[in-house]
């Protein structure tokens, strides 16, 4: 069964990766020195998990959707942040236009993950005590 979870979870992490234009994550392959990972334990939960000097930083548990949604939020802000500071200043703020890019990445992957990662990211903000930061923000309802 984990290893019918971790070929299903490898097709998918391999969709999204090229849909990123990110280099794919071998599922199951620990990597210890600063770096993403993807994995199914022994008792077939998921995970994303990322270390960072060789010890565990991270360790995301959850259902397939959660793991997928993990990678595509994650890889997604790297290439929105590229995007932002390659941007050209026509006076927004770098913030508004990364958030705004990596909406659209993960639109094109799953709506429903768009939103999710609007709401998590005004959520983590307004808990910042950076409320002024979610008016940056895609204005989608998620937004709150």
């Amino acid at each position: 069964m984990v290893d019918t979870k971790c070929s299903h979870l490898q097709a998918e992490i391999d969709r999204l990766a090229a849909a990123l234009h990110v280099p794919r994550i071998e599922v199951g392959a620990i990597r210890r020195d600063d770096d993403y990972n993807v994995f199914v334990d022994s008792d077939g939960r998921y995970h994303f998990a990322y270390w960072e000097r060789g010890r565990p930083n991270l360790d995301l548990v959850g259902e397939l959707d959660d793991v997928l949604y993990w990678f595509a939020e994650t890889f997604s802000s790297i290439v929105a942040s590229g995007y932002a500071s390659r941007a050209r200043g026509d006076g927004r703020d770098r913030r508004e236009l990364r958030w705004a890019h990596q909406y659209q990445l993960l639109y094109r992957l799953d709506p429903a993950w768009a939103g999710r990662c609007v709401r998590e990211l005004s959520e983590k903000l307004r808990g910042w005590g950076m409320p002024e930061a979610v008016q940056l923000l895609p204005d989608v309802p998620e937004r709150g």
